[in-house]
């Protein structure tokens, strides 16, 4: 039997990447705005911990593509609970990267 064609990983990887730079902007920013409550300081590290955790998701998908996935959606949600409105973007991003690794 002929294995089959391995298939690249790099949207996933670049998708993964963009979306935990936007996580970490925005984790950063609701940093910023912590000025006005603390409970905005601790979601905005929860944030940054779920961006790092995405773009770690996106380097294992290239060896792993099913567990990367689920990390990458994984790290999706997370971003999304903890900033909920600065987080549109990267959770787009990683959120569509782990559905590809997945769906792929």
């Amino acid at each position: 039997m002929a294995d089959a064609p391995e298939t690249s990983r790099t949207l996933e990887l670049v998708l993964g990447i963009i979306g935990g730079i936007f996580g970490l902007l925005g984790g950063l920013f609701a940093i910023i705005f912590s000025v006005f409550g603390t409970e905005l300081l601790y979601l905005g590290m929860s944030a940054i911990l779920a961006s790092i955790l995405g773009i770690i998701g996106s380097v294992y998908v290239r060896n792993n593509p099913r567990r990367g996935g689920a990390v990458l959606i994984i790290s999706a949600v997370w971003l999304l609970i903890s900033i909920s409105a600065f987080a549109i973007p990267g959770t787009v991003f990683i959120g569509i990267a782990g559905v590809l690794a997945l769906i792929r």
